[in-house]
């Protein structure tokens, strides 16, 4: 899957596809590359005036796990956590689940309004072809 944005809307914001806090623990586990339960409370709770349990964490943590968004080690008696893919590695596969399944329910109604959306603006047209031209290009050599 290629992974670049085209034309100039705005980059979609991790918020709009998690929880709200699903999204923070993200944040903070993709800035430090990995963290224990313990160390993300610990900066969750700095951010709070209500502090949230350990338990809470976890929970989030394991239920992202659970999407496939996290990985997780046991370390000792706790357990270390890790992304099971980057921020953006996220955002495409998110993008790419939206779009099979308008495309699955829509068929070729999506795809002739996507084209009229993205005729709007000759920069995103001209990407569009470009992307559609190496698609043809990748599926002609596969043959």
């Amino acid at each position: 899957m290629t992974v670049s944005r085209v034309g100039k809307s705005k980059p979609p914001k991790v918020e709009e596809m998690l929880g709200p806090l699903e999204a923070e623990v993200m944040k903070i586990i993709w800035a430090r590359g990995t963290a224990l339960v313990s160390e993300v409370e610990e900066i969750l709770n700095r951010r709070r005036t209500v502090p949230l349990a350990y338990k809470t964490v976890l929970t989030i943590c394991t239920r992202l796990g659970e999407k496939g968004i996290l990985s997780h080690e046991k370390e000792g008696r706790a357990f270390r956590f890790y992304p099971a893919m980057t921020e953006t590695e996220f955002v495409a596969a998110q993008a790419a689940k939206a779009t099979a399944a308008l495309v699955s329910r829509f068929g070729d109604v999506v795809l002739s309004t996507f084209v009229d959306q993205v005729a709007a603006d000759p920069d995103q047209l001209a990407a569009l072809r470009r992307l559609v031209d190496g698609a043809v290009l990748s599926a002609t050599k596969g043959r």
